[in-house]
């Protein structure tokens, strides 16, 4: 199994399906930016490091929190929709006039109007943050749809909520600046009758996979056509329940060879890129892989998380370098609030990222993990990029650098900080590489902090 992807037709099985490969532009691009927006971002409420987009199943475990926060909802919003929201629930008496807190999730579609939303705003943020792709979550768990489906007529971003097709709009818009555009797409439900997730028996989930899932499936991959497929919700079932390889073979042969899917169709999958979850760096040098996470705990906005909670915006670029050391990515998240706009702190730290990026960019874009992925005290990492390699030192706490365990340079090997212009001088000794820095003063290393990246050219 390799990198290169061929552009061949490929058959529903796993042999034909790995044979193909993975595209390189994955595992060049390093960072996405992954989005989760939808009725869940009305209430925005979990427990402190709880997933905010979780909100419903919450409801259906009585979770304290989130039923009170829902109530509270109810009440505040409830006497100015009368009994217009009622109807669209049941035309039993009992739920209209003694709902469930699952039952009253529906008002979320009234009270979501995302008037702040401005898609290019979002794009060109994006873009500053110096990501290459993105991944819009089009359907959570609970079913919901961001565009048109006729298999969720009423339940959907077009005629009610925002009343907008979120993903036509977006996508275009961040096709047109330059970004891959990627979906996330659940493949169970909470909230659909054929088969209730995490409630109806896992094994009865084949009438809800052959009359649902398989035809929006492919509605919302033939309209769209997405760069990448970001499948989640699999791990109480197999992949033969999911029908993952007739999926993924139809997925690319729809797409062509730049479509990639994930790893998550279910137990017994043999494909797919990697999605450690908040779990950092993986030693798999087999599949590209990308950690997702938010910049906080939540992906959704979670009004109840602290700030403590988030990475600070020198934790995050440190922690991106470790990421892409060890030869992954990450696809960072953001969680917009209900009207549309991106946190301000999620958007300083992705500001903070792009500003690096643009300074250190070469050692990250399209580069490939050294034979190490740090020294051993962890402070300096490893990348190649064109016959060059870069050291990224995360901490400098004298005026030598030493590169532990480095080929030998030859006569003609330079050493260059990157976003300085001052000459550097170096000397080998015993099989390390020693960095002076004494001619670096605090402007030159501040400008390009807090990972700093040094070029070695024509090693050996």
């Amino acid at each position: 199994m390799g990198f290169a992807c061929q552009a061949q037709e490929v058959y529903p099985n796993w042999e034909s399906i790995n044979q193909r490969g993975y595209p390189e532009w994955f595992r060049d691009a390093k960072l996405g930016i992954f989005i989760h927006w939808g009725l869940y971002s009305v209430p925005s409420y979990s427990q402190p490091d709880g997933y905010g987009e979780w909100f419903y199943r919450g409801l259906m475990m009585g979770d304290s929190l989130r039923v009170s926060e829902m109530k509270g909802f109810n009440r505040r919003w409830g006497y100015m929709l009368g009994d217009q929201w009622s109807g669209r629930l049941s035309n039993s008496d009992n739920i209209k006039h003694n709902p469930k807190p699952t039952d009253l999730y529906t008002l979320y579609a009234q009270a979501w109007h995302a008037e702040h939303w401005n898609p290019n705003q979002w794009a060109d943020l994006f873009v500053e943050a110096g990501a290459k792709y993105v991944v819009l979550v089009t359907k959570h768990h609970d079913g919901y749809c961001l565009w048109r489906s006729r298999y969720q007529p009423n339940w959907n971003s077009v005629v009610t909520g925002p009343h907008m097709d979120i993903v036509d709009t977006l996508t275009r818009v961040c096709r047109d600046k330059g970004l891959k555009m990627g979906f996330y797409y659940s493949l169970p439900e909470w909230t659909n009758p054929l088969h209730v997730w995490m409630q109806d028996p896992d094994s009865a989930i084949s009438e809800y996979v052959d009359h649902y899932m398989i035809p929006q499936f492919k509605e919302l991959v033939g309209k769209y056509k997405p760069t990448l497929l970001f499948t989640d919700g699999e791990w109480q079932n197999k992949a033969t329940d999911f029908h993952a390889t007739e999926l993924i073979s139809w997925y690319y042969n729809t797409v062509g060879p730049e479509a990639i899917v994930n790893d998550r169709w279910g137990s017994g999958t043999e494909h797919g890129f990697k999605t450690p979850e908040y779990k950092g760096a993986i030693d798999d040098t087999v599949r590209p892989w990308a950690e997702c996470r938010g910049i906080g705990k939540s992906f959704a906005f979670n009004r109840n998380e602290p700030l403590s909670n988030y990475l600070t915006p020198d934790s995050l670029i440190r922690h991106f370098v470790k990421l892409v050391a060890a030869g992954g990515g990450m696809t960072l998240n953001v969680g917009p609030d209900a009207d549309g706009t991106i946190p301000m702190i999620q958007q300083e730290r992705l500001v903070a990222l792009g500003r690096w990026l643009k300074v250190n960019g070469e050692a990250i874009y399209g580069s490939r993990p050294y034979t190490k992925m740090c020294n051993s005290d962890s402070t300096t990492f490893y990348t190649r990029n064109k016959g060059n390699l870069y050291a990224i030192a995360t901490r400098i706490n004298s005026n030598t650098l030493v590169l532990k365990g480095v080929p030998k340079p030859s006569i003609l090997t330079q050493v260059t900080l990157l976003g300085c212009d001052k000459h550097i001088t170096y000397y080998y000794l015993a099989g390390n590489l020693y960095i002076r820095l004494n001619n670096l003063n605090y402007e030159d290393l501040r400008r390009t902090s807090p990972a700093w990246v040094f070029r070695i050219t024509r090693m050996g």
